[in-house]
């Protein structure tokens, strides 16, 4: 067990070292995408606020404008750290735009991730519900324990189809097809996927900690640290795990759910 935990660590810290070098050669054109994010999303929230008595339709217009061009813009972040990892040339501007399909495919999986939630969230209360006739109380249950699971699981499945972007910029998979094969090249590698996910998630969760105990300075600086050196380094981090199980994937082109799910 321990040569094993052993190896998890030294392949994710060889998958570290490789993407801060590419990302320290790189940072400019990395970096500036996530400072577009950055101002996308706050932009948006700035005039929400600001826009807050106008009219319904122009809220709507805005809404649809910002969450297209914000997601447009983690696509080609995401094209571009690929590009980057596989130390292939610049495709030009045009290469990185994504395409409607791409775009509707990604949406599709963000919604498609958002209805697997919920069902796993429903499922977590029925399998919960033994435990109120072993005497444990409802508020346990259901602030406690309920959330630990259900944050396990999902955290489980976010691991298995964290991928499907990947496949849908690249290949133009659809979304169906790009989730059957995240999990098809996940399978056996959850361990050094936890591990990275771990690390790369440990700033914002001390930025969240930060909001719920009231320390805002604190706050907002972990907040532009996630945003110019955390979400930089993810976007890396993850387009090399990507390339390194692509390059050891050994299946089909038309992977099965079911026989990949464990």
């Amino acid at each position: 067990m321990l040569n094993f935990l052993k190896d998890i660590t030294f392949k994710a810290n060889e998958v570290f070292f490789r993407a801060i070098d590419i990302l320290m050669r790189n940072y400019i054109s990395i970096a500036g995408l996530c400072f577009l994010l950055f101002i996308t999303s706050n932009l948006s929230t700035f005039l929400a606020l600001y826009l807050d008595g106008t009219s319904l339709f122009i809220k709507v217009v805005l809404l649809l404008a910002f969450v297209g061009l914000y997601f447009s813009l983690q696509l080609v972040l995401l094209k571009n750290a690929i590009t980057l990892a596989k130390g292939e040339k610049s495709p030009g501007f045009w290469g990185y735009v994504p395409s409607f399909s791409q775009f509707a495919n990604y949406i599709f999986g963000l919604i498609l991730y958002s209805l697997i939630t919920l069902l796993v969230y429903s499922i977590m209360y029925v399998l919960c519900f033994p435990l109120l006739f072993l005497g444990i109380s409802m508020d346990t249950v259901r602030y406690e324990v309920h959330p630990f699971l259900t944050g396990v699981v999902m955290l489980f499945i976010l691991i298995r189809t964290t991928f499907y972007p990947f496949f849908i910029i690249e290949n133009g998979f659809n979304t169906i097809r790009s989730y059957k094969f995240s999990l098809a090249m996940t399978k056996g590698n959850v361990m050094r996927l936890l591990v990275i996910i771990l690390v790369i998630a440990s700033t914002h969760l001390m930025q969240l900690g930060a909001e719920y105990f009231g320390y805002m300075l604190v706050s907002k600086i972990l907040s532009l640290v996630n945003s110019f050196i955390i979400i930089p380094v993810v976007s890396v981090v993850m387009s090399v795990v990507y390339i390194d199980m692509m390059k050891a994937y050994k299946g089909g082109s038309d992977p099965s759910v079911m026989d990949n799910i464990i």
